[in-house]
């Protein structure tokens, strides 16, 4: 097992998770609620994380990854990002998110 992504907000790390999933690497999601602890012990340490069953799916998680570990670097938290339209199906998504809601293509990140 090997753990692929983690960040501050769940949201990204489900993003992450589905992305696997679609891709049929077998993984799961740990610290998903350990928020409660939050004053217990560092902060970072109870970020949701992603974690793979086989570690020789390592790589290719994190080459499907990429692109949204790129997008999460490019809308911080703290700024509310424009929503965006999907290249793949046209469907328009709201800005905190970095997967289509419709068909799951992950939002392309020009830097």
């Amino acid at each position: 097992m090997k753990k692929v992504f983690t960040d501050e907000l769940i949201s990204w790390v489900s993003q992450a998770k589905q992305i696997l999933e679609h891709a049929n690497i077998p993984c799961f999601l740990k610290n998903e609620y350990a928020t409660s602890i939050g004053g217990e012990i560092p902060f970072f340490e109870n970020w949701p994380e992603l974690w793979i069953h086989q570690d020789q799916d390592y790589e290719r998680a994190q080459q499907l990854i990429q692109p949204l570990r790129d997008s999460r670097k490019a809308s911080p938290s703290s700024n509310v990002a424009a929503d965006w339209q999907c290249q793949q199906c046209g469907e328009q998504n709201e800005g905190g998110f970095a997967l289509c809601w419709s068909c799951g293509t992950v939002l392309e990140v020009s830097t």
